[in-house]
């Protein structure tokens, strides 16, 4: 079996490091696998590109630039296609599997790759294709987050947000959701198997596109992160006040990082000491310890494992793998009300909270947290969690999948 991933980036953001995970795990058990990504920073070949073995960067720096300057007034991307692969996979002598993470934010334009995908598959039967749903693109008519718009259940009829991400000058959307949607009818009709890692996207999905379209297959822990856990070793809570992490990349953006609520967690003074990690931190005070964007996952998670909780209150994630990681080392998350995190919650016993609350928790040490919140002793809540989030069991499940396919 030849497996090929393709995602619009190879190492940045959290579907770039399910795929890249994939196709590493897929290799390292023996499958050929190869990672087709859109392009890196700037619309060049990735700062991460040597550091793996089978990538391959394939968008012209041109295309992802103009697909950027016009995709803020067409509200898709016009130009990108996948037909310099199309001798690559139909002259393979083995079953072709072609698996598509995020293929918008200026890569491909989605009607020339349907029609790549029904070329492919009328010269080659045995061609199955997967297509995994990491945001509710497939479903609206330009975002990938809903950001608490319901807009798409009617056809997205007026854009609450141009800013939202892809951002445009105007909109178009409600112009575009009818044949967008029905290219998404015409991959299942090729047989595409849809897959998500959150129940509520594929919820969505579904709502749309038919009951039962879509499945789940959890998210799990990257090969590279994994090894970095295992030799972390189990951090008590410190004697001295509480440390409360927050995490995001940009932590100006209240989408992922609650401003209001931050600034009341500050205000609590002695009481704790917050830790942010990402960039522009607006977070200035006498007990804020700012330690900007890290790019090295193991000074990270080195980090994080001195806290005593990790507060989440992000509305724009889907299945967030940093909730998966600080569980993972034995971090207590404290998150507010969102799809995303009372599902990654609930599967190591935990659940959400009210901003009052969170206020009450972050007062807490990590032990009485792992008690109160997930009702379990420190070093069993680290073991249940390193568990429930394990990325060798989503390979299996992934490649259970494509053997059944």
């Amino acid at each position: 079996m030849n497996i090929m991933q393709f995602n619009v980036r190879l190492a940045e953001g959290g579907a770039a490091g399910v795929a890249l995970d994939l196709h590493q795990r897929a290799r390292a058990a023996g499958f050929s696998s190869r990672f087709i990504y859109g392009y890196g920073k700037g619309g060049k070949k990735s700062a991460s590109h040597d550091k793996f073995p089978g990538v391959e960067k394939h968008t012209p720096r041109l295309t992802s630039i103009a697909n950027i300057v016009l995709f803020r007034f067409f509200n898709r991307d016009p130009f990108g296609n996948l037909n310099n692969l199309y001798h690559k996979v139909t002259r393979s002598a083995e079953p072709v599997v072609l698996h598509f993470h995020v293929v918008h934010s200026y890569w491909l334009n989605l009607e020339e790759m349907v029609t790549f995908c029904q070329r492919v598959k009328a010269h080659k039967p045995d061609v199955t294709f997967v297509w995994t749903l990491h945001d509710h693109w497939s479903i609206t008519g330009r975002c990938a987050f809903l950001d608490g718009c319901d807009g798409w259940k009617t056809g997205c009829q007026k854009c609450p947000s141009l800013n939202n991400y892809p951002p445009v000058k105007r909109d178009r959307a409600h112009l575009l959701i009818d044949s967008k949607r029905q290219l998404f009818r015409e991959m299942l009709a090729l047989g595409c198997q849809f897959i998500s890692p959150s129940q509520h996207v594929a919820d969505a999905f579904n709502r749309i596109y038919g009951a039962g379209r879509c499945k789940i297959i959890n998210n799990g822990i990257d090969v590279a992160t994994e090894a970095i856990l295992a030799e972390l070793p189990l951090t008590h809570a410190t004697r001295t006040k509480p440390k409360v992490a927050v995490v995001a990349h940009d932590l100006r953006y209240d989408g992922k990082t609650n401003q209001q609520l931050v600034q009341a967690i500050m205000a609590l003074g002695d009481e704790i000491e917050l830790h942010t990690f990402g960039k522009f931190s607006p977070f200035n005070g006498a007990n804020v310890v700012n330690h900007g964007y890290m790019t090295d996952k193991k000074a990270l998670m080195s980090q994080l494992n001195e806290m005593d909780s990790l507060v989440f209150s992000s509305q724009v994630d889907n299945y967030p793998l940093i909730l998966c990681e600080a569980l993972s080392i034995g971090v207590p998350v404290i998150a507010t009300q969102s799809e995303a995190a009372d599902e990654v919650l609930r599967k190591v016993g935990g659940k959400t909270f009210s901003d009052g609350r969170v206020l009450e928790l972050v007062k807490m040490p990590k032990e009485q947290l792992a008690q109160q919140v997930f009702g379990k002793e420190l070093p069993a809540f680290k073991s249940a969690s390193r568990q429930a989030f394990s990325g060798q069991q989503m390979l299996e499940e992934y490649v259970s999948f494509y053997q059944n396919l």
